[in-house]
């Protein structure tokens, strides 16, 4: 009898052991017993730089998601990932920068990354890029659930500015960045690799969908009012964006808080305190002074993307 549930007792195990093994030596039924699944993070750009560039190459690090909707494990997640990205190379392709695990059927909201180092190529002519927004926050855009075969695609929008040093006419280059991102699935065209540094060509409903064709980057200037040129603005403090005057950005929480003025029907010069949040949106469509905020620097600034509205408008509530 003893002998007899002995050997029960080694049939038991060895059936645990084999299920320990199949579940370890299969990522893919592994990830899928712990709910978790692994997503691609991708990056490409439409870079705006001074004529002659050939290469804009960019050193990051850091790079985390932030996930929600998935109770406990909601939060940021440490991605793997670090290198260097050619960003001249990825106008019109992508690729993976980092990849992370977080819950399947989660949403990710925002990614962060840092900027360790720049440099651009201008005629054969090799310079460093400073970048004094070096940390990066993302919002990503929709509220996309993953699949076992998504990705999180930053579309990367950096300018690069050349300033005179006033030594020997020497020229200083500063990297002004802003992004966005979008969650993409894979299908006939957009392939996910979430091995770091492979690269694909996009699609063009992924194009559209990005925007792409729209330069956005830093304005150039530091007038009370921001330009708006068809690029992003890069605005801190005592600055005014449309119908909305900053007055004070906070990295760590990923907001701007201002005074709201009403313009229609009938304009106000009394402001409304208002925080804006990543994605945020400021001024009106009705003329074309529509601002989305896209970015929030820990140097203080923050960087708003004009809504540009191709079509007539409609006209403005009098």
């Amino acid at each position: 009898m003893a002998s007899t549930m002995m050997l029960a007792g080694v049939i038991v195990l060895i059936m645990i052991l084999a299920l320990i093994y199949f579940l370890f030596s299969n990522p893919q039924s592994a990830g899928l017993q712990n709910g978790m699944t692994n997503v691609a993070v991708q990056m490409t750009d439409p870079p705006k730089v001074p004529q002659g560039t050939q290469h804009l190459v960019v050193s990051y690090s850091s790079v985390e998601v932030h996930s929600s909707g998935a109770g406990n494990q909601s939060g940021w997640v440490q991605a793997t990932g670090s290198g260097t990205v050619d960003l001249m190379a990825l106008t019109n392709a992508s690729e993976t920068i980092a990849n992370a695990d977080v819950a399947a059927n989660s949403t990710i909201n925002l990614i962060r990354f840092n900027i360790t180092s720049a440099q651009i190529t201008i005629n054969g002519t090799t310079y460093n890029v400073s970048s004094p927004n070096n940390k990066i926050n993302v919002a990503v855009t929709g509220s996309q659930k993953l699949g076992a075969n998504s990705a999180v695609l930053i579309d990367f929008q950096p300018t690069v500015n050349a300033h005179a040093t006033g030594n020997s006419n020497a020229t200083a280059y500063v990297l002004a960045p802003a992004a966005s991102a979008i969650v993409v699935s894979s299908n006939a065209t957009v392939t996910i690799n979430t091995n770091i540094g492979s690269m694909a060509s996009l699609g063009a409903g992924i194009k559209a969908k990005l925007g792409l064709g729209i330069g956005i980057g830093s304005s150039g200037n530091n007038n009370t009012t921001a330009g708006r040129t068809g690029t992003a603005v890069i605005v801190h403090g005592g600055q005014r964006v449309s119908n909305f005057l900053v007055q004070s950005v906070n990295y760590s929480s990923g907001t701007v808080s201002g005074l709201l003025y009403v313009q229609y029907p009938v304009a106000t010069n009394v402001g409304e305190n208002v925080t804006l949040h990543i994605s945020g949106y400021v001024g009106y469509a009705c003329d074309n002074t529509e601002f989305r905020l896209t970015g929030v620097y820990s140097n203080g600034t923050a960087a708003f993307t004009p809504i540009l509205n191709t079509s007539t408008p409609g006209g403005c509530p009098i």
